[in-house]
C-alpha cells in the first residue's frame, strides 16, 4: 500500500511540474552572457539552472527566468524542427526569427508579467548570426526589456548563444 501511495505521489509531482511548464533542459544560451534587464522586472536570465532558451534559425524555444516575474515561456512548440508561430491564440504563440535579418517577432508569455512583444513599435529584438541579441522587447505590465547594455556600475551585460548559430543549407547548387 505504501509503495502505491509513494508511486502515486511521485506521479502527481511529475505531472504538476509538467503542468507548470518548467523546462528541465538547458538551451544554447551562453553561461555568462545570459542576462537581459528591465527597470520594472529586474534581471531576466535566459540560461537558468532549470530552464533555458534555445535559438534556432527560424524560432526560439524554452524558458527564461526573472526573480521578480517568474518563468517566461517563449513558445508553444518544442522539438527544434523548423517552425513558425502564428501568434493567433494561446496555443500557437511564440517568438519567430527572420532567417535573413535575424529580427525577432511574436510573443512570449509569463503568468506574472503577461505578454511580451519582441517586435513592438519603437523597439524590436534581433539575434545576429554570431548569436548576440540586441534591442528591446516590450511587456505591458513590465515595460522595456533591454538585451544588452551597461549596468549602473558600468558592468556590461548581454544575451548571446554559446557559439555562432547554425545555418540551414538551401541547396547544393
Amino acid at each position: 500500500c505504501r509503495q502505491r501511495l509513494f508511486s502515486a505521489s511521485l506521479l502527481c509531482l511529475i505531472l504538476a511540474l509538467l503542468a507548470a511548464g518548467v523546462a528541465l533542459a538547458a538551451g544554447n544560451i551562453s553561461t555568462t552572457d545570459k542576462w537581459a534587464w528591465s527597470t520594472n522586472a529586474g534581471w531576466i536570465n535566459f540560461n537558468p539552472d532549470n530552464g533555458g532558451v534555445t535559438v534556432y534559425n527560424d524560432h526560439l524555444e524554452g524558458y527564461a527566468w526573472g526573480e521578480n516575474v517568474g518563468w517566461i515561456r517563449l513558445c508553444t512548440h518544442t522539438g527544434g524542427s523548423p517552425h513558425t508561430y502564428g501568434n493567433t491564440s494561446n496555443t500557437d504563440y511564440g517568438v519567430n526569427r527572420n532567417t535573413t535579418t535575424g529580427a525577432l517577432s511574436g510573443y512570449a508569455w509569463s503568468t506574472n508579467a503577461g505578454w511580451i512583444n519582441f517586435a513592438p513599435a519603437n523597439g524590436g529584438v534581433t539575434v545576429s548570426p554570431a548569436g548576440v541579441f540586441s534591442g528591446y522587447a516590450w511587456g505591458e505590465n513590465i515595460g522595456w526589456i533591454k538585451f544588452n547594455g551597461s549596468a549602473q556600475n558600468s558592468t556590461t551585460y548581454k544575451v548571446a548563444t554559446a557559439g555562432p548559430l547554425a545555418v540551414t543549407l538551401a541547396s547544393f547548387a
